[in-house]
C-alpha cells in the first residue's frame, strides 16, 4: 500500500509538463453545414499505422485525445466525400493542443453509389490493457455459440459447466456490452450457448483491470462485444446459417439502423437452433482412510452417460440515442433472451467391490430435464459533455431481471443388486427455480486538467435479490411424496456501494495511471427450511497502477498492478442440492468467503505487433470444488482452498508472411500452484502448462477469403482437478457476391473432433476420471446481405451494471 501512496504522491506533486496532445477540428460541407459522424483516423507518419480513431459529433466537432509525442498525420474517410488526409502533424510537447479548425470536405457524387468502405481488422490486437480478438466478419464465428467461440480465444480455457478460466487463473469474470452476465455455472453455460457466435463483434481480455472497472474477477475479465451498427441513415443486414454436427443446426436473424442527426434508432433478432448429442463417462475410486501411498480403494464405480439435447434460443435488442444538442445525449436500451434446453440423459452407473472383484450393483438411470430462461435488461443513460475536450460526465441506471427453471425427473432401475433381490427402483421429480433481480446506477466523471492530466472518478451502488425454492418428490409406494431432507427454500440479498479514482498523467514518453477503488459489501443469505441466517459485511480497498514507457516509436514497456475479488457465486452459496444422478449432486455453501487476488504484470511491444508478458498472481481464499461423499452417494461442493499463485510468460505476434497471408501467434507458458487444506496437513498440488493459438487469414483474390485456426492446450491443474491436453483446429472460406452486398461463408469446426475433455481429480477419499465427447464438429453454410447506406461508425454503449452478472449461478 505504501508503494501505491508514494507513487500517487509522485503523480499528484510532478511538475506541470505533461507531453500529452489532443488534436481537434471541425467537419463541413461546401455548403458550411456541419459533417457528423465520420470517421477520423490519426495515423503514424513513419508507417501510416493507426493510433487513434474516433467519430465527429452531430456538430461536426472531432477530439483526438492523449495522443503521445510524434509524428503523425490525420485521415477522414466518410461516404460521399472525398478521402481528406492532413499535412504531417508534429507533436514535439511545445504545444499541447493542435486545432486544425474547419475542415471542408469535398463532395463526391460517384462515391455515393459506388463506394464502399472497410476496414481490415487485425485478428489480435493487443492494447493497452487488453487483448482484443476480433471475430467480427471473421469465418471462424459463423454457425456456432459464444461458447464455442471462447474457447478459440487466446488464453481462455471455457469448461461445458460454464467456468472460464484466463491464463490458468480460475473465478474469471465474463462480461457482455461491458456489462456482467449475472450468471455463472450453467446459467452462464446456457447464456453462451445460445447466443450465436455471428451476432459477436470482438472479444476483449483483460487480465489487469484499471480501478474503473468493478474489483469482482480473480482471473480478471472477458468482455464480449456484441455487433451494432451505428451507420448513418437506414441499413441492416439479414443473415441466415444451416448445417450439421452430430445432429442438425440452424439459425438467422436480422439487424436494422436508422440514424440521423438527432436520433439513432437500432435493433436486431436472432433465432438459433441447436441438437445436441455428446457423452460423458466418469470413474470413481473409492478409499476407506485417504489415498495414501500403497492403499487401493475398497470400492469403484463406472458411469457411462449420453444426451441429446435441443438448444432453442432468441435474442433481440432494442435501443434509441436522441442527440438533443451537442452536449447532451439520452439513451435507452432494452436487451432480451429466452430459451430453452430440452434434455434426455441415458445412464448407466456400475459398482464394483474392489476387494472381491463382485459387482454390487448395476443401475440404469433415464433423466429427463427441461430447462428453460428468460433474461431481460432494461437500461436507461445520460451523457453530457461540459467541453470538446473530454470533460463530461455520464449517468447510467439498470434493472436486470432473470428467470429460469429446470423440470428433472430421475427414474431408475437395477438389474444387478446385493443378495440378487432387485429392489423396485428409484423416482425422483425436481422442480429447480431461481428468480433474480438486479437494481444499478452508476455515475462517471472524466476532467481532464492541462496541467495536471486526466481525473476520472465515479460512484456505483448495486441491490441484489435471488429467490431459490427447490423441491424435490420421490417415489415412495407408487406416490410421489415431497422429500423435505434435499428440498430447500433460500434467499440471498447483496449491496454493493463502490466509488473510484483514477489518474492519468504523461510525463515526455512515460504515461502514469494510478488509481484506487473502494467497495463496501453487505450480503444476507436464508435459508428458510432450516431458518439458516448467513450475515457478511466488509469494506476493502482496490488499487491499480500502469506504468507505460515509450522508449521510441517501436519499442513499449508497461507494468501494472491491480488488487482485485472474486465473491462467491450467488448460486455457489445456495446450499440446495442439484442431482446429476441417483449416485451423485452437487451443492452450494454458504459459508464461502470472498477470495482476495495481488496481480501483477510485465510487457514489453515491439512495432505494435510483438508483445512480450510476464504475470505473476497470488490469491488467498481461492474457490473451487472439491469432492465429498462415498460410494453409495457423492458430491461436489465449493469450498475455500488455502492458497493459489500463477506465475508465466506469454509471446504475441502478428506477422505478414505475404501480401495475402497474415497469421497470429499466440503462446503462453505458466504455473500454477495451489495449497489446499487436506485432512491432516496442507497439500500442494502444482504443475507446468503450456498453450499455444494460431489464427490464419488469407485474402485470394476476386472476393474469395480463407480462415485458418488451430490450438493446442496441455495439462492444466485448477484446484484438485487436472484436465488433460487437447487440440482443436478449424477452417473455413469466404466468397463475396452481388456486388460485395453479399457473402457466402462455409466453415468446419474442430475438423478432427480432438476437443474431447478429460479430467482427473483426488481429494479426501475420492479419486475420479471423466472423460467427456462434446459434440464440437460441425459443418455449417451462412449467407449474409447488407443493406442500405455505409455512414460512419459511431459509439459501442456500456451501462451500468457491469460486473455483476458473472456470478448469478
Amino acid at each position: 500500500m505504501k508503494v501505491i501512496l508514494t507513487l500517487l504522491s509522485f503523480f499528484l506533486c510532478a511538475q506541470i509538463n505533461a507531453q500529452t496532445h489532443q488534436v481537434r477540428g471541425r467537419l463541413t460541407d461546401e455548403q458550411q453545414k456541419p459533417v457528423g459522424y465520420a470517421g477520423i483516423f490519426l495515423l503514424r507518419a513513419s508507417d501510416s499505422t493507426k493510433v487513434k480513431a474516433v467519430v465527429s459529433d452531430s456538430t461536426g466537432y472531432f477530439n483526438l485525445s492523449d495522443v503521445p509525442k510524434g509524428k503523425y498525420f490525420v485521415r477522414i474517410s466518410y461516404i460521399g466525400y472525398q478521402h481528406y488526409n492532413s499535412e504531417p502533424l508534429e507533436l514535439n510537447g511545445s504545444g499541447l493542443i493542435s486545432n486544425l479548425g474547419n475542415i471542408s470536405m469535398l463532395s463526391d457524387q460517384m462515391a455515393l453509389n459506388t463506394v464502399e468502405i472497410k476496414a481490415n481488422k487485425a485478428a489480435i490486437v493487443q492494447q493497452l490493457d487488453r487483448m482484443v480478438m476480433n471475430v467480427e466478419n471473421s469465418i471462424m464465428a459463423e454457425g456456432g455459440t459464444a461458447l464455442e467461440l471462447l474457447n478459440k480465444a487466446p488464453g481462455v480455457t471455457v469448461s461445458e459447466s460454464g467456468e472460464l478460466s484466463l491464463k490458468g487463473r480460475p473465478g474469471t469474470m465474463v462480461m457482455i456490452n461491458g456489462k456482467p452476465t449475472y450468471l455463472s455455472g450453467n446459467q452462464l453455460a446456457n447464456l453462451l450457448r445460445g447466443t450465436a457466435s455471428n451476432t459477436i463483434s470482438r472479444i476483449e481480455i483483460m487480465a489487469n483491470p484499471s480501478s474503473k472497472f468493478d474489483a469482482a474477477g480473480n482471473g480478471g475479465i472477458v468482455n464480449i462485444i456484441l455487433k451494432k451498427s451505428v451507420k448513418t441513415g437506414l441499413n441492416g443486414t439479414v443473415s441466415a446459417n444451416g448445417g450439421a454436427g452430430r445432429a442438425a443446426r440452424f439459425g438467422g436473424g436480422t439487424s436494422l439502423n436508422y440514424r440521423a442527426e438527432k436520433v439513432s434508432l437500432f435493433g436486431n433478432y436472432n433465432y438459433f437452433y441447436q441438437d445436441l448429442e455428446g457423452s460423458n463417462e466418469v470413474k470413481r475410486d473409492f478409499y476407506r482412510d485417504g489415498m495414501a501411498a500403497g492403499k487401493s480403494p475398497y470400492n469403484s464405480s463406472f458411469q457411462q452417460m449420453d444426451e441429446k439435447a435441443k438448444l432453442r434460443s432468441q435474442n433481440f435488442q432494442v435501443g434509441m440515442d436522441l442527440f438533443l444538442n451537442e452536449k447532451n445525449t439520452l439513451g435507452f436500451l432494452v436487451n432480451g433472451g429466452v430459451g430453452k434446453y430440452p434434455a434426455i440423459q441415458s445412464t448407466d452407473n456400475r459398482l464394483s467391490d474392489r476387494e472381491t472383484g463382485g459387482l454390487l450393483w448395476d443401475a440404469h438411470t433415464s433423466t429427463t430435464g427441461k430447462e428453460r430462461w428468460t433474461d431481460m435488461l432494461y437500461n436507461m443513460n445520460y451523457k453530457h459533455l461540459f467541453n470538446d475536450k473530454g470533460h463530461e460526465l455520464s449517468v447510467d441506471l439498470d434493472y436486470v431481471s432473470h428467470f429460469s427453471k429446470m423440470d428433472q425427473q430421475l427414474d431408475t432401475r437395477f438389474s444387478v443388486y446385493p443378495g440378487g433381490v432387485l429392489p423396485a427402483g428409484k423416482s425422483r421429480i425436481g422442480d429447480l427455480p431461481s428468480d433474480n433481480d438486479i437494481y444499478v446506477a452508476k455515475i462517471d466523471y472524466t476532467l481532464p486538467v492541462e496541467n495536471l492530466g486526466k481525473l476520472e472518478a465515479g460512484w456505483k451502488g448495486s441491490m441484489v435479490r435471488m429467490v431459490n425454492n427447490l423441491k424435490y418428490d420421490t417415489l415412495q409406494n407408487g406416490v410421489y411424496m415431497p422429500d423435505y431432507s434435499t428440498s430447500n427454500d433460500f434467499i440471498y440479498r447483496e449491496q454493493i456501494q463502490a466509488g473510484y479514482i483514477n489518474l492519468k498523467k504523461d510525463f515526455g514518453k512515460l504515461s502514469i495511471q494510478a488509481g484506487l477503488r473502494g467497495e463496501y459489501t453487505y450480503t444476507k443469505g436464508h435459508q428458510l427450511t432450516t431458518d439458516s441466517l448467513v450475515k457478511r459485511s466488509y469494506f476493502k480497498l482496490f488499487p491499480s497502477v500502469f506504468l507505460t514507457q515509450e522508449i521510441n516509436d517501436q519499442n513499449r514497456l508497461q507494468l501494472s498492478y491491480s488488487r482485485r475479488i472474486e465473491r462467491p457465486g450467488y448460486w455457489d452459496m445456495n446450499p440446495f442440492r442439484v442431482y446429476t444422478d441417483p449416485f451423485s449432486y452437487e451443492e452450494g455453501n454458504p459459508y464461502l468467503r470472498p477470495s482476495i487476488v495481488n496481480a501483477f504484470e510485465f510487457g514489453y511491444g515491439f512495432r505494435s505487433r510483438y508483445y512480450t508478458t510476464l504475470t505473476y498472481n497470488s490469491s488467498t481464499d481461492v474457490i473451487s470444488s472439491l469432492l465429498g461423499g462415498n460410494s453409495e452417494l457423492a458430491f461436489q461442493r465449493p469450498e475455500n482452498l488455502a492458497t493459489f499463485k500463477n506465475y508465466g510468460i506469454s509471446f504475441t505476434a502478428t506477422v505478414d508472411f505475404t501480401k495475402w497471408w497474415t497469421g497470429t501467434q499466440f503462446v503462453n507458458l505458466f504455473r500454477n500452484n495451489f495449497s489446499i487444506a487436506g485432512q491432516k496437513e496442507e497439500e500442494s498440488i502444482k504443475g507446468t502448462s503450456f498453450t499455444f493459438d494460431s489464427q490464419h487469414t488469407f485474402k485470394l483474390g476476386n472476393g474469395w477469403k480463407a480462415e485458418l485456426s488451430g490450438l493446442y492446450k496441455t495439462k492444466v491443474i485448477s484446484g484438485v482437478f487436472t484436465t488433460q491436453s487437447y487440440y482443436m483446429v478449424s477452417a473455413g472460406g469466404q466468397k463475396d457476391i452481388l456486388k460485395d452486398k453479399a457473402s457466402l461463408k462455409l466453415l468446419v469446426n474442430d475438423i478432427f473432433q480432438s476437443r474431447q475433455i478429460k479430467q482427473s481429480a483426488a481429494y479426501g477419499n475420492i479419486a475420479a476420471y471423466s472423460h467427456s465427447r462434446p459434440d464440437s464438429r460441425a459443418i455449417v453454410l451462412s449467407f449474409s446481405y447488407r443493406f442500405g447506406g455505409d455512414g460512419a461508425g459511431g459509439k459501442q454503449r456500456s451501462t451500468a451494471s457491469e460486473d455483476l452478472k458473472g456470478r448469478l449461478k
